[in-house]
């Protein structure tokens, strides 16, 4: 680990400096086997930071290499995430429309898979917004986020919303339909968010993950430091499938509308785990790094 880089990290977010970070390995099929795709990549006030962004061999998972202790992540998302990202700590109006405005689109393109009313819940859901249209058609809906002042927008509106990290979160009945847009990038465990889903899911649930970080970041052309992993369809059906979750539907077409551009969702439903899916999954996730995403770090994405 290269403590200097990670103090350069965290005076940059303004942060304490006592925070302490290792080196993983892959989350997905645990293998150290992986290749630096990026030395570099943009940080806070659009300063460069040494946080390498890794590409495994085995299954072609995409993350940075470095993990901070869980009281970081606590913090970061809590005091500081919306502070870097939107320069201010509340949403606005406009954001908190959006997010109705997508959870509608989300609505009426998953309605063919989703029972007529039922539970719902939004990991990391942020201001909540994504769960009104839900609510409107008499559906339940619960969310948690660690960003306070965000929850606490939708809670003022009358939403249910825990605000604790995705891994530390409760329901109070089984879940028909568990989002995850975006916030998936961000966690700290992963593994165990997908494994509490899984626990928290009814017989025949569905589980919606959308990955964003890198479709747009190759868009834009350069990554982010506030992602800790960039999922790719075959990253997020393995996840899923490690966990007992099997992939019914992957796609590149806005689910939730147009406003955020080079997403990749996977919707899947409570099944047990396939080890033989898995592995096929697995070698197209090589094949996938090494034919699709590899030219792109190598010729435009140096930050």
């Amino acid at each position: 680990m290269n403590i200097k880089s990670v103090r350069h990290y965290l005076e940059l977010l303004q942060m304490r400096q006592d925070y302490s970070a290792g080196c993983t390995v892959c989350e997905i099929c645990q293998s150290s086997d992986a290749e630096i795709l990026l030395p570099i990549i943009h940080g806070p006030q659009n300063k460069l930071v040494a946080l390498p962004v890794m590409g495994c061999r085995e299954c072609g998972h995409i993350y940075q290499l470095y993990r901070f202790e869980y009281n970081f992540y606590q913090d970061y998302y809590d005091k500081f995430y919306r502070l870097n990202l939107f320069g201010n700590t509340e949403p606005d109006e406009y954001f908190f429309r959006d997010q109705i405005k997508r959870g509608d689109y989300l609505y009426k393109n998953l309605q063919q898979y989703l029972p007529e009313k039922g539970v719902l819940i939004d990991v990391g859901c942020s201001a909540g917004g994504l769960m009104i249209p839900f609510a409107r058609r008499g559906w339940r809906v619960t969310g948690n986020d660690p960003d306070s002042a965000y929850a606490s927008y939708g809670k003022k509106l009358g939403l249910i919303i825990d605000t604790v990290s995705a891994e530390e979160m409760t329901v109070s009945e089984p879940a028909n339909l568990i989002i995850i847009n975006g916030s998936l990038e961000h966690v700290y465990d992963v593994n165990q968010v997908m494994a509490k889903c899984r626990t928290v899911a009814a017989p025949e649930g569905l589980l919606l993950i959308e990955g964003r970080a890198l479709g747009y970041g190759m868009q834009q052309g350069y990554l982010t430091h506030n992602h800790r992993r960039f999922l790719t369809p075959h990253s997020i059906e393995l996840l899923m499938l490690k966990h007992g979750w099997m992939p019914i539907l992957t796609t590149e077409m806005p689910l939730c509308g147009p406003t955020r551009p080079g997403a990749v969702f996977v919707l899947a439903r409570a099944g047990q785990v396939d080890v033989q899916d898995f592995e096929r999954v697995q070698a197209l996730g090589q094949t996938a790094l090494r034919e699709r995403y590899q030219p792109w770090f190598t010729t435009t994405g140096a930050a």
